[in-house]
């Protein structure tokens, strides 16, 4: 038992000696097309309505603003679903998407995976992690234009070095499990690393 317990806090410390906030990203970035026709206007579209630790609709608003500093015009998550509604198209066919991009004049569209996301809680330690993959792709044709992905975590805990410690270490990672700002600041970190590969066009 007594080997266990100290395997057991040696990974904890172990995990607490790594970067609380990590985040890392390998963009592939714009592919020829994109310069060949550039597109001035980008329509963020939804993605699965829940991505393990936030609703994906937070996820298109991250991705929104921070597009809104590469492109002249984006159309947001909130005008996309109004328009949408005003015109009944349904964006998952490709005719009805044509139908949207042309009427709107925006020739392009994000869209947006999970690849991974989830959260691990070891009682004194807790750690949130996000992975995503996104496009932007020609609305007439499905063209790939630009293409990133990226992940980010973040954990908080501290070794137990006593144990009179132990219970305060318990409530400052079950604390970190319910604080949304952490998941926030992951998402702004994540939506802003993966479009910095795409050139500024406005």
């Amino acid at each position: 038992m007594a080997w266990r317990v100290k395997d057991l806090l040696g990974g904890i410390i172990l995990g607490c000696v790594l970067p609380i906030a990590s985040v890392l990203a390998a963009p592939t970035g714009a592919v020829r097309a994109f310069y060949d026709e550039a597109p001035q206007c980008v329509v963020v579209l939804a993605g699965p309505d829940q991505a393990g630790i936030v609703p994906g609709a937070r996820i298109s608003n991250a991705l929104a603003r921070q597009l809104s500093g590469r492109v002249a015009r984006v159309i947001h998550p909130f005008e996309r679903r109004r328009l949408v509604r005003a015109m009944a198209v349904d964006l998952g066919h490709p005719a009805d998407a044509r139908h949207f991009a042309g009427a709107n004049k925006c020739p392009a569209f994000l869209r947006w995976r999970v690849v991974r996301a989830g959260q691990d809680n070891a009682l004194v330690w807790s750690q949130k992690y996000l992975h995503l993959g996104a496009e932007i792709i020609r609305a007439r044709d499905g063209a790939l234009l630009w293409q990133s992905h990226a992940a980010a975590s973040r954990s908080s805990g501290d070794p137990p070095l006593s144990l009179f410690s132990v219970p305060i270490a318990i409530l400052r990672a079950a604390e970190f499990q319910a604080d949304d700002d952490a998941v926030a600041s992951m998402l702004d970190d994540l939506a802003r690393r993966m479009l910095a590969s795409l050139p500024d066009l406005r």
